[in-house]
């Protein structure tokens, strides 16, 4: 007489397993230990790995969790020792292809389609750098044109200083030549 649990069992009991042992774990990891249950980390952390132990000394044995063996020859006949093309199976690669191609012809794209498709990405490619050149050459041009309206703001300001002082100069003339 065999002892057999149902999958939904299995899970179950794996889940709450390892929810124990993740629990425990972290109250070791953060020395969590409520008052009421000060050894609880340890008992936790102990309970959940021998649960999970159990399981998976179980599942070891339990011919219902047996995974299906998968007949991979017939998918890739080279595991017999077979050819990729023989009895007319035809490789994922050769299925690909013949895809791509059919997709091309839907398509009406050809050799020359696809050649003007690289020359045109190519001229876009070398215009984008063109437009990249051009405008960092406009960005030196505008700091050129910054560096130099702050270089005439200024010499504008001393302009203006110097007339104020020549003003005074020839009002002192002026008032000078009124006197007599």
């Amino acid at each position: 007489m065999a002892f057999k649990l149902s999958k939904k069992v299995n899970n179950a009991i794996y889940g709450y397993g390892a929810a124990v042992v993740i629990i425990g774990a972290l109250m070791k990891i953060t020395y969590f230990s409520p008052s009421w249950a000060p050894g609880i980390a340890n008992t936790m952390l102990t309970i959940g790995l021998v649960i999970e132990a159990l399981i998976f000394a179980y599942s070891a044995i339990d011919p219902s969790l047996q995974k299906e063996d998968y007949e991979w020859e017939k998918v890739y006949p080279e595991l017999a020792g077979g050819q990729g093309s023989a009895k007319g199976i035809k490789s994922p690669q050769v299925l690909m292809s013949e895809k791509i191609d059919d997709m091309f012809k839907k398509a009406k794209l050809d050799e020359t389609v696809v050649k003007d498709l690289a020359q045109s990405i190519k001229d876009f490619d070398a215009s984008a750098k063109a437009g990249a050149k051009s405008a960092a050459d406009l960005a030196k041009i505008n700091q050129e044109f910054a560096n130099n309206a702050n270089e005439l703001t200024k010499q504008m300001a001393a302009l203006s200083s110097n007339l104020e002082t020549l003003n005074g100069v020839y009002g002192g003339v002026l008032n000078a030549m009124n006197r007599k």
